[in-house]
């Protein structure tokens, strides 16, 4: 299956003209959706509340402007889903893999988002607050403006990669640092 192109990041005027809902947006509420298989569903403006999406696949699936509130995607497969302004409060994502997704703009707070996988993922204004990001694994992702906990992730990515660049630095001694291999030491004479 030929892969498709990643969704194309936005201008902030472009983006707030495209978070506009469908007629009727979709209304989930206490769904057990566990294993759906949504592919290619224009979803913009829908309402998740106490919806079980547990290893769910949502491939292709436009999400603008969506509320989930509770929803369990634990093992999910997300591919080429656009969230942008999307909303996400008590979202349990451990252990999804997200590929190709659009989270512009979008706003996760009390989020369990632990051991997932993020790959070519755009979080451009992105705000995450009260939220498991432990073991999260990001490949490829445009993270410009990312901040957490106050601070810029994207400026601290470029610092390390700098640092790591850098030649080595010399020692405050000058000393050279030698190897020395200790002798074991032998027992003092008894007498």
């Amino acid at each position: 299956m030929a892969k498709k192109p990643p969704i194309a990041p936005a201008s902030e005027d472009a983006a707030a003209a495209q978070v506009v809902p469908p007629v009727a947006p979709g209304r989930f509420h206490g769904a057990t959706l566990a294993g759906a298989d949504f592919d290619d569903v224009d979803l913009r403006g829908a309402r998740f509340h106490n919806v079980a999406l547990t290893k769910a696949e949502l491939d292709d699936v436009d999400l603008r402007g969506a509320r989930f509130h509770n929803v369990a995607l634990t093992k999910a497969e997300l591919d080429d889903i656009d969230l942008q302004g999307a909303r996400l409060h008590n979202a349990t994502l451990a252990g999804a893999s997200l590929d190709d997704i659009s989270l512009a703009g979008a706003r996760v707070d009390n989020a369990d988002a632990a051991a997932t996988r993020w790959s070519d993922v755009s979080l451009r204004r992105a705000r995450f607050e009260g939220s498991d990001l432990r073991g999260v694994e990001i490949v490829g992702c445009t993270i410009d403006g990312l901040t957490i906990d106050g601070v810029r992730i994207d400026r601290l990515l470029e610092e390390a990669k700098a640092r790591s660049n850098a030649s080595p630095a010399p020692e405050a001694t000058g000393k050279k640092a030698t190897s020395r291999k200790k002798k074991p030491r032998r027992p003092a004479p008894v007498r």
